[in-house]
């Protein structure tokens, strides 16, 4: 499987502005500014993403995307906004050729391929996609997620 996936099947918020993991740059972490698109809520969700990511692969081929001071207000399609601080840590491990491990930690957001799969999540948690972004299983951990989606969604 191919490490871009990453920025596929799970979009932490510095996903929407970085390169794909495995072309992440080594050294400082990048700034991130400007928009970003969410479309698994089934109605547009827009977000503006300011701060810095920062994206390692390990020796063994993990991933660990951090985001140091990232901060993303985010619009749902009748002007409803939530802003979040969301500088948590994201660890990819890939156990086998179509599986993503994901455990999260800190506060993420986090998008899945689901049609309620906008999320923000606090603690940890932990979650599996395929090489497709077909979740495997959704969230476990002692972490919450909440649902963005119903936070963002227009009124009747």
């Amino acid at each position: 499987m191919k490490k871009w996936l990453v920025s596929t099947a799970v979009l932490a918020s510095i996903f929407a502005a970085a390169a794909p993991a495995s072309a992440a740059p080594s050294g400082p972490p990048i700034t991130v500014d400007g928009p970003a698109t969410f479309t698994s809520c089934g109605f547009p969700v827009t977000g503006e993403v300011t701060g810095k990511a920062k994206n390692i692969t390990t020796p063994s081929g993990d991933i660990i995307s951090t985001s140091p001071g990232l901060k993303i207000t985010l619009t749902g399609p009748d002007g409803k906004t939530a802003s979040y601080v969301i500088t948590g840590v994201l660890f990819f491990s890939f156990p086998s050729e179509n599986v993503v491990e994901v455990k999260a930690t800190g506060n993420n957001l986090l998008q899945l391929p689901s049609p309620d799969g906008l999320f923000l999540t606090r603690g940890n948690v932990n979650f599996s996609v395929d090489s497709k972004g077909n979740e495997l299983r959704r969230f476990s951990g002692s972490g919450t997620a909440t649902n963005i989606c119903s936070l963002l969604a227009p009124d009747s």
